[in-house]
């Protein structure tokens, strides 16, 4: 948790959800050379390594991934600092999502085509380049035009360009269990973009498909499901209501309002047909819940946990918990 909106050099957490007692704990972190602050944006815990891998904002650090090592004992849940991970290729605010790859190499999203300024993108004092850069990106993405990119790092020789290809807003990023399949989420263009793993680490498209919704983060369960944290009513999504507010509008949906500040979100699972080659199509969609906007406006993220759903917004503070509706 972090602010990433209204004050981004306030510090957040790590904290420790259970679901099922709906308790939230904060995580102890210890380790030398440590970021200023945790202002954690995407993150991904590997099963294999253990490891946990954050996205972080704190603009006094400069833009990184930072690695943490769990830490498990009887008494309590702590996580050791490994490493922070910085690159040129780094925009400040611009990165999203991270999964861990093979042998030590994790993929990162790259959001934004241009750095969002220091201070944040209402900063009175931005520069006239800054500014043109902030509509470049509302043109970028009403025109679907490609710009950005997925970033392949290591924790001890830096960072790459993963891909030739280039996506609109390049955002949740999932890999599949046998890790020679990374699914990429460009949510502009509602499509999330199937890559094939190379022996070198690199990236290749190989095939992609739309989805019903616009999706946020995705996630892939041991099943081999993806899911992710959709918006059913784009029009009413705070950053089409802050850099596109022309697109944005209210409605009445269902007898209450929706629209910016109230914009409905939840969780989606994807079942996805292989078509050889790693390639793969979408099988089965379904809503497993959606919440109404009215508690939680937005949605970044969502999570089955056996009959709960947990998701989380940048536009809202604390979690939202909710049941699965029973099954008929």
């Amino acid at each position: 948790g972090g602010d990433l909106w209204g004050h981004p050099k306030v510090p957040g957490a790590l904290w420790f959800v259970n679901a099922t007692r709906g308790t939230v704990d904060k995580v102890e972190i210890i380790g030398d050379q440590m970021p200023l602050k945790i202002v954690a944006h995407g993150m991904h815990f590997s099963q294999r390594t253990r490891r946990l891998y954050v996205v972080n904002h704190d603009e006094d650090w400069q833009e990184s991934v930072e690695v943490f090592q769990l830490i498990e004992d009887d008494s309590q849940l702590r996580f050791k600092h490994l490493r922070s991970v910085h690159s040129p290729l780094f925009g400040n605010f611009a990165l999203n999502d991270v999964v861990e790859g093979v042998d030590g190499e994790f993929y990162v999203t790259e959001w934004q085509p241009y750095p969002i300024p220091l201070g944040g993108k209402h900063n009175p004092h931005m520069t006239f380049n800054e500014k043109l850069d902030r509509l470049k990106v509302t043109l970028f993405y009403i025109f679907h035009i490609p710009a950005t990119r997925i970033f392949r790092c290591t924790l001890h020789e830096g960072c790459t360009v993963a891909s030739s290809s280039r996506f609109v807003g390049a955002n949740g990023i999932a890999i599949s269990n046998d890790q020679q399949t990374i699914f990429v989420n460009d949510p502009p263009q509602r499509t999330i973009h199937v890559m094939s793993r190379e022996s070198s680490g690199e990236l290749t498209e190989v095939s992609s498909f739309t989805t019903t919704h616009t999706l946020d983060n995705i996630e892939m369960d041991a099943d081999g499901r993806l899911s992710g944290g959709s918006i059913p009513l784009i029009y009413t999504c705070n950053t089409v209501c802050e850099d596109s507010e022309a697109l944005s509008r209210s409605a009445l949906v269902d007898g209450h309002e929706v629209g910016c500040g109230k914009s409905p979100g939840g969780l989606t699972s994807i079942g996805l047909l292989g078509t050889g080659g790693r390639s793969y199509v979408l099988g089965t969609e379904s809503d497993i819940v959606m919440h109404d906007g009215s508690v939680m406006s937005g949605i970044s993220s969502a999570l089955q946990l056996q009959n709960r759903v947990i998701m989380g917004s940048p536009y809202s503070p604390g979690i939202l918990l909710c049941d699965v509706p029973p099954t008929e």
